[in-house]
Order: structure tokens, then C-alpha cells, then sequence
């Protein structure tokens, strides 16, 4: 992997990967205090949803025009889809006179593209700063710690601060600004399904993270029986039992009677909401379900604006790519069909917008039956505000080596649209003040003129 004079484990290091000392644990700097009011109270929400592992979207989305497929065909060998079985997208031809199709296993997520309900955005990464690939190679530029790392690109999609490792979030941001007073036993407006995350981290707050079925506390309200009436009467006398001044027991008792709360505030939040159609019955849609569920909750919740944090793992397709990448493609397309009908059957379609993240892209080279780690890669974003039918930020040449300036080895492609560019647009529609954007996202006046009126183009 990565040909010329950089070996991958020369990659890593020579990116920080190996570096150690205080910026590991580092929070996010420069941020404003809480509650400063840089997010305009909005009825919105957010949803991210991870693709753990680095999934390869140059087989996701595909060149379909018979001169820019053949280059694509020739660099992917034996991993390249055919024209035919390729889904049509409607859309005109891209600077370079290229169109482009899909996946055959994403037919939900081709035709809310061709509704103009959803776009993609082309070779997009964590940068710190523009790079050519002559800077690349003589070390000239600033590139993200730990490139072709999973830990470090999950934890950089995440922050968008990839010239630092640190573990606040972008949601986190907007929870610390909008809630600032919010009790310790109140469900806050960041909620996970995939645990505690980075994304949802913030100075004063933390997500509060729930499953596909629901919070996670005691039940035993739910069936009364003699034998829960014992268990509950137990719980009751250890919540409220004096601890004798023991600070790591009253910690412990504080910490379960908020996570008490929060469980049944939630549970009588969500108690009595329909869905009004079926999910799959795959961890992704059954996540989404509950997203949708929560989502028509926000009143009860006392939330004006949500965010979501959803983690779909197993994209690091080193073996058997076809075989895998299009059963994933295939969860991924079918809960994100269910997931944007389910938001329309409630009325809840024009205050959402859902969009994807993953580690990197990958190698357009093939390692045999598989494809190795990379950088630039496709995403989407989902929603009725979304102008849709779009493939922003400029798709990439597919060819190698001398033939691509964004190449700097086995495939391994430059980004073009830096992670910044992508949540700047996102964090505008969200509610976020251009005034702050350069304070959410200090590398951000790098790849665009925010406060002169630039935009990626996601919205209206």
C-alpha cells in the first residue's frame, strides 16, 4: 500500500499517529462559553450516521458515462461494477462531462436522489489546510494526525479538528449553547444509539445515549408483581440510604437516581407514539425507528433542536469487498428509505436532515479482494430542506499515479472539500450564526469565505 518512498507505517508516523503527550486528552479550544446565544432556537434536528470502518465509496458512487467508467474500471480491476447493473441518477453531467449511477444495492436512496430529496458531497475528508500532491511528498504540508488511523479519522469526522486530538464535538457545541442550565436528571437535546461519542461531547454536556428499543433503566415499575414490589422497595431504601459522608458512594447513588430519571422521563416521553409503517429488522433501521420516535417526541423531551448520533461498524472491507459492501449498502439504503418515508408519514420530514460520515474512503486500487485504507471519500445528506439531485464539491479523477494530481499512492485521494466545508453548511441550517462558524471550525477560513456569503451549496 502506498507506493513511491512512503510506506504506510512511514505514513502514520510521519502524521502523528505515534506521538504521544498532553494533546491527547485535550478538550477543544477557542470554543464560547456556554449559552452565548450563536444558535438560533429552531425546531430542527440532525442525524449522523457513522459508517464505522471506512466505507468505499467510489463503489457507492460510480462514474456511468462510457469514458470516465472505463478509467474506473481499469484502476478498480477486479472490484470495478459494470455499467448496466449501475442505477441511473438524474442528473447532468458534471464539469468534465462525466454522469454518475449508484449502487445497485441502494435503490431507496437513488430515488430520493432523483426526488431531490437527497445530494452527495464528492471526495470529502478531514483537512487542516488545502494540499497538493507535491506538498504531500516533500512534507511541506499540514496534514491530519494519524492519516489512514481508524481511531484518529473517526475521532477527526467527528470534531472536524484534525490538526488536534481532541474530545469535544461539533454537537456537543450546540448542546452547550442551547442548554446551558439543564439539570443533571433532564434528557438532554443530544442523544446517541452508539453510546458515549466525541460528536456529542461538550465542555458542560454529554449525550444521553438509548438503544433501538428505547432508555435503559429499571423496569420494575413497568410489571408489579410481589416480587418486583420487593426488588423496587430495595432500590427506593439504597437510593435514599444515608452514606455516612462516603463521597464515592453518594457519587454512585447521585449518578444512578439522574440515570433513574432520565430513563423514566424518557420512557413516558416516547410511551403512546406510533410508527406508522415497518422498519428492517437490521440494527441501522431499527436505531432510525427509535431516532423517528424521539424525534416526535421533542415536546414532551422539552427539545426545540436535536441532534443523533447512530454507528453502523463493519465497512473496513479489506476481503471480500463485493460481496460485503453491497449487503452493507443494502442495510444502509433500505433504513434510510424507511427512515426518511416514516419522517413524511409524521409530519416531521421538513425539520430533519440525515447525513453519512466514515473514517476515509479507501484505496481505488485493489489489494486482491479488497481494498486497503484511504482518505477522500462520497457522503450523502438526506431531507426535504436539502437541494437535492445534487453531487457537490468536485467529484475526482479515477485514474492513477501521473494521471491523477490527488493520488499520492495506490489510490489513496487527496480531499478536495475539507469535513469543515460539509458541517459549515449543516450547522447553518441548523441554527448556528455565521458569525460562529470560524469559532466551531478554526481551520473553516481555509477552504471558504463563510461571512462573505460561501457556501458548499447543500441548501437553499
Amino acid at each position: 500500500m502506498l507506493t513511491k518512498s512512503f510506506t504506510r507505517r512511514q505514513f502514520l508516523a510521519s502524521t502523528g499517529v505515534a506521538a504521544t503527550g498532553a494533546m491527547m486528552g485535550a478538550a477543544l479550544p477557542g470554543l464560547a462559553q456556554a449559552g452565548t446565544g450563536m444558535i438560533k432556537p429552531a425546531r430542527k434536528a440532525l442525524v449522523f450516521v457513522m459508517l464505522d470502518g471506512g466505507n468505499d465509496s467510489f463503489n457507492m458512487l460510480v462514474p456511468s458515462d462510457k469514458i470516465a467508467h472505463g478509467q474506473y474500471a481499469e484502476t478498480r480491476a477486479n472490484l470495478a461494477l459494470s455499467r448496466g447493473e449501475l442505477l441511473d441518477l438524474d442528473t447532468p453531467k458534471d464539469r468534465l462531462g462525466r454522469s454518475f449511477g449508484l449502487h445497485p444495492s441502494m435503490p431507496e436512496v437513488a430515488e430520493l436522489f432523483n426526488q431531490k430529496r437527497l445530494s452527495f458531497v464528492s471526495n470529502v475528508g478531514p483537512l487542516v489546510e488545502r494540499v497538493r500532491k507535491e506538498q504531500f511528498y516533500d512534507g511541506s504540508a499540514a496534514l491530519p494526525l494519524g492519516l489512514l488511523s481508524h481511531a484518529d479519522q473517526f475521532k477527526h469526522w467527528q470534531t472536524s479538528r484534525p490538526d488536534l486530538r481532541v474530545n469535544d464535538g461539533w454537537f456537543g457545541f450546540f448542546a452547550d449553547d442551547l442548554q446551558p442550565s439543564k439539570s443533571a436528571h433532564e434528557v438532554g437535546m443530544n442523544i446517541s444509539l452508539a453510546g458515549n461519542n466525541i460528536a456529542q461531547n461538550g465542555k458542560i454536556d454529554l449525550p444521553y445515549a438509548i438503544t433501538g428499543k428505547g432508555s435503559v433503566g429499571l423496569y420494575l415499575k413497568e410489571e408489579r408483581s410481589q416480587l418486583n414490589d420487593l426488588l423496587l422497595d430495595s432500590f427506593n431504601r439504597m437510593m435514599n440510604a444515608d452514606q455516612g459522608g462516603d463521597p464515592f458512594r453518594e457519587t454512585y447513588l447521585n449518578l444512578t437516581r439522574d440515570a433513574q430519571a432520565k430513563h423514566e422521563t424518557f420512557k413516558s416521553a416516547t410511551r403512546g407514539i406510533k410508527i406508522p409503517r415497518s422498519f428492517p429488522s437490521s440494527d441501522l433501521a431499527q436505531q432510525l425507528r427509535m431516532v423517528a420516535k424521539t424525534i416526535a417526541a421533542s415536546d414532551r423531551l422539552g427539545h426545540e433542536q436535536q441532534t443523533f448520533f447512530v454507528r453502523y461498524i463493519g465497512w473496513d472491507h479489506h476481503d471480500e469487498l463485493l460481496a460485503n459492501h453491497g449487503r452493507m449498502l443494502r442495510v444502509l439504503s433500505e433504513a434510510l428509505g424507511a427512515f426518511q418515508a416514516t419522517l413524511d408519514d409524521m409530519g416531521l420530514a421538513d425539520r430533519v436532515v440525515t447525513f453519512t460520515g466514515s473514517d476515509f474512503g479507501r484505496t481505488l486500487t485493489s489489494n486482491g479482494n479488497g481494498t486497503d485504507h484511504g482518505w477522500g471519500g462520497n457522503t450523502l445528506v438526506m431531507g426535504n430542506s436539502v437541494k437535492g439531485g445534487q453531487i457537490l464539491g468536485d467529484y475526482p479523477e479515477l485514474g492513477l499515479a501521473s494521471d491523477n494530481a490527488l493520488d499520492v499512492g495506490d489510490g489513496v485521494l487527496i480531499p478536495t472539500t475539507s469535513t469543515d466545508q460539509l458541517y459549515a453548511d449543516l450547522s447553518l441550517w441548523f441554527g448556528v450564526q455565521p458569525s460562529a462558524l470560524n469559532t466551531l471550525f478554526p481551520n473553516l477560513e481555509r477552504f471558504a469565505d463563510v461571512a462573505g456569503g460561501e457556501r458548499l451549496g447543500l441548501f437553499t
